[in-house]
């Protein structure tokens, strides 16, 4: 499935879905989203998910969202992110208690790791849940990268785990959501130089994919988790 039916495919769903780059910013809210919580795009877009969602301001993060997304957390921790109920702030001021649905994905919007919600505010399970699951599973099927449905990736014994600073700093752009162009331009060196420092790092982490290398890396502290800028090099 290319970008766009992805997109195509969430924009259309009939519950909400949001997705957030690794520093937690909103790139993309459907409307279903805007139903739900009655905030349109053009207004979250940019903007922290928990500034929205949780209505507190930065510095001041609901101890959910404390270092980081939970969902965030838990693909640090080794494990898969499960639905839960949560209650989130609408336009309105009112709190409106959704179910939500987190995967960790890459390709949905651009080339950049995402974290997805699919949420809904109906308390019992009804056809709209059924056509999330379904959605869930075509993208699956479609050959979006859903790392979040997979256990945490060991890497092979002996694995070389050791990145120079430069490779540290293409996997701190990547993780940001830089394309290679971007990446190039910001240190001043060519693309193929690039895609060689992540050829080389994706093969120190045994990963197939960038999005997993990122995982990998913020699962081994080699990237670190901060409240405000997002991933960080580890120390």
């Amino acid at each position: 499935m290319s970008t766009a039916g992805i997109v195509a495919l969430l924009s259309a769903a009939d519950f909400g879905v949001y997705a957030m780059s690794l520093d937690q910013r909103i790139v993309f809210w459907n409307r279903g989203a805007e139903r739900i919580l009655g905030y349109a795009a053009n207004e979250v877009i940019g903007r922290h998910c928990y500034e929205v969602v949780a209505g507190v301001a930065p510095g001041g993060l609901t101890p959910a969202c404390l270092n980081g997304c939970p969902s965030m957390r838990s693909i640090q921790e080794g494990s898969i992110p499960s639905a839960a109920r949560l209650e989130m702030l609408c336009a309105s001021g009112e709190r409106k208690s959704v179910s939500v649905t987190p995967m960790v994905v890459s390709g949905a919007v651009g080339d950049a790791p995402l974290i997805v919600h699919l949420f809904e505010d109906r308390e019992e399970r009804s056809e709209s849940d059924t056509a999330l699951d379904e959605v869930r599973a075509e993208l699956s099927q479609s050959g979006v990268d859903i790392v979040s449905d997979r256990p945490a990736v060991i890497p092979a014994a002996g694995a070389s785990t050791a990145l120079t600073s430069r490779e540290l700093e293409v996997l701190h752009l990547v993780a940001l959501g830089r394309g290679t162009a971007e990446i190039a331009a910001e240190l001043g060196i060519s693309q193929h130089t690039v895609r060689n420092h992540v050829r080389h790092f994706r093969g120190k982490l045994n990963a197939s994919t960038k999005l997993d290398a990122v995982v990998t890396a913020l699962r081994q502290g080699i990237l670190e988790w901060t409240d405000d800028d997002g991933p960080t090099r580890g120390t």
